[in-house]
């Protein structure tokens, strides 16, 4: 099957700025997780090419991007583990 340039990189802007995880992508629209790696992978070198020089490179502007998503995935299951330990001690039974 073939995809359109434009299919493609909506794709991989689905992985990378929104976030979804490549099995959700791959389940909603239909492609194997490997060809989405193989995308994403291209899609970041292309970008790496056309960095201006002294620019931060994309792909570690990814990475950050997913590692800023984590932190904040960890910070609120601590916050919701908070809130449950306040509302607990707070309730006198």
């Amino acid at each position: 099957r073939r995809y359109t340039a434009e299919f493609k990189k909506e794709a991989v802007k689905m992985i990378i700025i929104e976030g979804t995880p490549v099995k959700e992508v791959s389940e909603q629209l239909g492609v194997p997780e490997g060809m989405l790696y193989s995308w994403r992978k291209k899609h970041l070198d292309d970008l790496e090419a056309e960095a201006p020089e002294g620019a931060q490179s994309p792909k570690a502007m990814a990475e950050e991007l997913a590692q800023v998503r984590k932190e904040l995935a960890k910070q609120k299951r601590m916050n919701e583990i908070l809130k449950k330990t306040v509302g607990y001690f707070s309730n006198p039974e």
